[in-house]
């Protein structure tokens, strides 16, 4: 009898321990960072570690720190050998001009040429390799082939890293949040944080986006309470890494269709990022022509500001929602500005709250 007893008790406090964790996980807001390689959506997840956790440790800034080292080599490499190729490959002249100009940036390329496939970090030669990426980033040559940067998939963030050279080779470096939010790492796999916004528990979600790592993807899809889908503003006249012939925007609105439209997210909330604002601004008048390559349409509006130019784009995400009860919720963002992530992150907040509320059937 008393261990008939005992077993019972035991049941009890089992079942009560399930239904209490229910009821915590009830409590967490799952959401899932979705979007193409290059889209931002890593720095969104790097700020909120900095705004909402514990920021980043030491180790964290040793592994970032061969990370930074890592781009800064075979970025300008990809410029010295892109640049040949472009050269190559032209019959008519049009990249004459992306030959390198100087005599000691033609030896530092022919030194960077030199450096073991395996040497990715500045090793003992910090000031030496320093001088000559300080050297090619000066020349003519190197910065008409950056200006091509969209065409052979170098990230704008490299630009940073030339500039700041001097303070990155030095023996006692350690990286900035900064340089943590710049640097360019494919995110592979899944990775997962928990963050605290306003009191409301988030498990937030990012998976590499690109193509090879989207088969993935699935295995994030239940449970969600809100997908954050990122794009970049400025990627209409930047190719896909995996296929120089797609327009990258292109790929991002394939994509949102996709994803926007799926039958896993039918109840779910959804908001768009469109990222990158900062360098949409930047490059938007000068390239203008550009964004009415990747949208035809867009010619017939006389182009106007970037502000439109912008608006322009976020309908045409918003037009690939099918399902006319479904609200999406646009935003234009830089993640790379903390005061606008966290702002961001707060009205997500609401809204996933709200979604939440609405689900219970409490609103």
């Amino acid at each position: 009898m008393g261990s008939s007893c005992c077993k019972t008790d035991d049941s009890h406090r089992i079942d009560e321990g399930i239904h209490k964790d229910k009821i915590a996980d009830r409590e967490i807001k799952k959401l899932l960072l979705l979007g193409a390689g290059s889209s931002g959506k890593s720095t969104f997840f790097k700020q909120l570690k900095v705004i909402h956790g514990d920021g980043f440790s030491n180790k964290d800034r040793r592994d970032y720190q061969a990370q930074i080292e890592n781009q800064i080599i075979t970025q300008m490499q990809k410029l010295i050998v892109r640049g040949r190729e472009l050269m190559e490959d032209d019959g008519d002249s049009k990249y004459a001009d992306l030959e390198i100009v100087s005599n000691e940036a033609k030896e530092a390329a022919a030194y960077l040429d030199g450096l073991p496939p395996q040497q990715s970090e500045f090793a003992q030669a910090r000031s030496v390799l320093a001088q000559h990426i300080k050297t090619l980033w000066r020349d003519e040559g190197i910065q008409n082939i950056w200006s091509l940067r969209g065409q052979i998939s170098v990230p704008d963030s490299c630009a940073y890293f030339f500039e700041n050279i001097d303070r990155i080779s030095e023996a006692q470096y350690m990286p900035s949040d900064e340089d943590i939010l710049l640097v360019r790492k494919r995110t592979t796999g899944i990775i997962e944080e928990h963050f605290t916004i306003q009191t409301t528990k988030f498990h937030i979600c990012d998976v590499g986006g690109q193509r090879n790592e989207r088969k993935k993807w699935i295995h994030c899809f239940d449970n969600v309470t809100a997908v954050i889908f990122v794009a970049s503003l400025s990627s209409y006249n930047e190719v896909l890494l995996e296929d120089e012939s797609v327009i990258v925007m292109h790929e991002e609105l394939n994509l949102f269709e996709q994803i926007c439209n799926s039958r896993w997210f039918t109840e779910t909330a959804f908001i768009l990022f469109l990222n990158k604002r900062d360098l949409f601004n930047e490059k938007f008048e000068a390239t203008a022509a550009d964004l009415s390559k990747c949208f035809p349409a867009f010619k017939s509006t006389g182009y106007g500001s970037a502000e439109k130019a912008m608006d322009f784009i976020r309908e045409e995400f918003l037009a690939r929602n099918q399902n006319q009860h479904k609200q999406i919720y646009a935003h234009f963002t830089c993640a790379t500005d903390r005061d606008n992530v966290e702002k961001i992150f707060n009205d997500v907040q609401q809204v996933v709250v709200s979604t939440s509320l609405k689900g219970g059937g409490l609103i």
